[in-house]
């Protein structure tokens, strides 16, 4: 279990982080929840992407850890853990999209695709305007 080697590093790694982050006003998330974060998320993700087996747990658990963080950096307006979280969760939803496609009738993507893009193209002036409100939210982040 690749996770009994990493988590405990990663743990003691993301405590003193967040000790640093309390006692140091200028530090950013990077320095002090990257690394951490990193060992936590980054070996599990390795192992869903790249063994044969499926390993339905470890994808769960992955999954829900990554979106944990997502929304715990996006309540406290910290970059390292919104980033790194959403770098987890985009291949690992990638990847069960790619072990779901052969259970689908091929149909169904096609008339996904087109419901997906005429909703887009209805509300591309709104969309524009939230990338622009998102990049400025994830820019003031520390």
């Amino acid at each position: 279990m690749l996770e009994a080697y990493t988590l405990p590093a990663a743990a003691l790694a993301l405590g003193a982080g967040l000790l640093a982050l309390r006692s140091r006003t200028g530090l950013n998330s990077w320095l002090a929840l990257g690394p951490g974060l990193g060992a936590a998320l980054l070996p599990s993700l390795v192992s869903v992407l790249a063994a044969p087996d499926p390993q339905p747990a470890r994808r769960l658990a992955l999954g829900l850890v990554a979106l944990g963080a997502v929304l715990g950096g996006a309540a406290r307006r910290w970059q390292a853990p919104v980033l790194l979280g959403a770098a987890t969760l985009v291949p690992l939803a990638l990847h069960e999209l790619a072990r779901g496609w052969d259970l689908l009738p091929r149909w169904i993507f096609l008339g996904l695709g087109g419901l997906a893009l005429i909703a887009l193209a209805a509300t591309y002036e709104r969309r524009r305007r939230d990338l622009a409100r998102l990049r400025a939210a994830v820019g003031g982040m520390r």
